[in-house]
């Protein structure tokens, strides 16, 4: 018996800008990465998609999280929630990712969906590859990055210090993608809560192979 193709596209619900340009094109890597090796030939990978609710939004992230979905339902086989852990992350699936994808599954029981959730801000798993800041401010750059980047107290500072020692002076959006594509997977691997992400990610993969498979 020939199994169905299987479709991953994930939706991305994130808390800023620069965490969609970070985030976004790091999805894409992993889904297709981690999509054909756990299911060799039979992945079809999509871009990332960022959503959002529709305007006027509403008051309570929860319910935003909940339109989201129903807005964008249908181009997607993967929600992915991204808060920023600001030190407890588990704190922050509880209160900033369970509640709201509860909510949205309310109306769409199928939906799979996983939490992206740095211990601190998602800034420190840019500062896991002091390759990616050679690439970016040249092959000479010494970059004075912290030994465990999550355990960083502000990792938006300290990547800005980076840069403007770099002398670099592109904008958020193209230095955050920038990351999201060339940051080396085998550095972030050494961060516990993105070795979390990573195993949860696969997780999901199974999960949508499984229910594909349970509706041929």
């Amino acid at each position: 018996m020939t199994r169905s193709r299987i479709y991953l596209c994930a939706a991305l619900y994130a808390e800023g800008p620069s965490d969609y340009d970070f985030l976004s094109p790091l999805i894409n890597r992993l889904l297709d990465l981690l999509g054909n090796r756990l299911l060799p030939s039979r992945v079809d990978v999509a871009e990332t998609i960022g959503i959002d609710a529709p305007r006027p939004y509403p008051p309570k992230r929860d319910d935003r999280i909940a339109a989201a979905v129903a807005e964008y339902w249908g181009a997607f086989t993967l929600l992915v929630i991204h808060a920023d852990g600001a030190g407890d992350p588990d704190e922050a699936r509880q209160t900033c990712v369970v509640p709201g994808a509860a909510m949205a599954r309310q109306n769409f029981p199928s939906l799979v969906t996983m939490p992206c959730v740095p211990v601190r801000e998602i800034e420190a798993w840019m500062l896991a590859d002091a390759e990616a800041f050679r690439t970016l401010l040249g092959r000479g750059a010494n970059p004075s990055l912290p030994a465990d980047p999550e355990r960083d107290a502000d990792p938006k500072q300290t990547l800005r210090r980076i840069l403007r020692e770099g002398d670099f002076r592109h904008g958020s959006e193209r230095t955050h993608r920038f990351f999201g594509e060339e940051v080396r997977l085998e550095a972030l691997r050494k961060l516990p809560a993105f070795q979390r992400f990573e195993a949860e990610l696969c997780e999901a993969i199974e999960a949508i192979a499984r229910a594909s498979d349970a509706a041929d």
